[in-house]
């Protein structure tokens, strides 16, 4: 087994909890303080490393406007998935993100020029059908599914923004350079905002530090730094295949620390979805 498929497989394993750390970051710490702490203290690992590896601390200066830009898009990226985490399940929002290879796929097509066989556009259309399916049917346990639902939707298109900005200057800067830079950008905005309009709301708990030291830590600063090396050498969309199991790690994380409303129909649709981005994987055309 390769080094980037098990970096790809360390990412999805984080990613996959991540979900569980938002809800109880959540409990003590409001969405905006979540995000701006996670994305400074994240920042500030990632450069602290570079400084200890002796390496430069800022991507080249032709790609720096581009990684500008990747910091507002992972930092409305993370606010987005964080104030929909307060709506819906984190399984729920596991199988949703499973979309996230069919919008690289699509974006691969009309800005990239990849190609795709007809059977690839079935697998686009089935996905597409579990997600709306998914979210059509919301539980009475969760009254604001549909807001949480559609955000964490949106989020998959942020996601896939990031996954193809960030080919170029991560082939030429390396991964742990521009997360670094990115973050740094991230935190800019949302912690200023946390602070102006307050980080906690309630007294903070240990639960809640540590699922923030874990966001931080693990779901950004390793997990995003491991991720940009994976598309770096494996490709955007080979790299976002990986996405799809996530649900399953999400799956065993609900079913093991949250007591969530369980439907029927997520065993549909949730199926749905990944059998729709299966088929959009084997699509590819080189």
């Amino acid at each position: 087994m390769s080094t980037a498929v098990l970096k790809a497989l360390a990412t999805v394993a984080i990613w996959g909890s991540s979900f569980l750390a938002i809800r109880v970051a959540l409990e003590s710490a409001t969405p905006l303080g979540v995000v701006g702490v996670r994305n400074a203290v994240a920042s500030l690992l990632l450069f602290a490393l570079l400084r200890a590896r002796g390496e430069p601390l800022l991507p080249a200066r032709e790609d720096r406007a581009r990684c500008a830009l990747l910091g507002l898009v992972i930092s409305a990226h993370f606010l987005i998935q964080t104030f929909a985490m307060q709506s819906t399940s984190t399984l729920r929002a596991g199988w949703i993100i499973a979309f996230i290879p069919v919008v690289v796929a699509v974006g691969s097509r009309l800005f990239l020029g990849q190609r795709m066989k007809p059977s690839g556009w079935l697998g686009i259309a089935i996905a597409t059908c579990g997600v709306l399916a998914l979210t059509a049917v919301r539980p009475a346990e969760l009254a604001n599914a549909g807001l949480g639902d559609g955000l964490m939707l949106l989020s998959t298109f942020t996601w896939g923004a990031y996954t193809l900005l960030a080919i170029d200057v991560v082939r030429r800067n390396g991964g742990l350079r521009v997360a670094a830079f990115a973050l740094g950008v991230a935190a800019v905005p949302t912690l200023a905002a946390a602070l102006v309009s307050g980080t906690w709301h309630a007294d903070p708990s240990l639960r809640s530090i540590l699922a923030i030291a874990f966001l931080s830590a693990c779901a950004s600063a390793l997990a995003m730094w491991l991720f940009a090396d994976v598309v770096a050498e494996l490709g955007p969309e080979r790299s976002s295949a990986f996405q799809y199991l996530q649900p399953f790690v999400t799956l065993a994380v609900s079913f093991l620390f949250l007591d969530e409303p369980f439907t029927v129909p997520q065993l549909v649709a949730g199926p749905t979805v990944l059998l729709g981005v299966w088929l959009v994987q084997r699509a590819k055309r080189p």
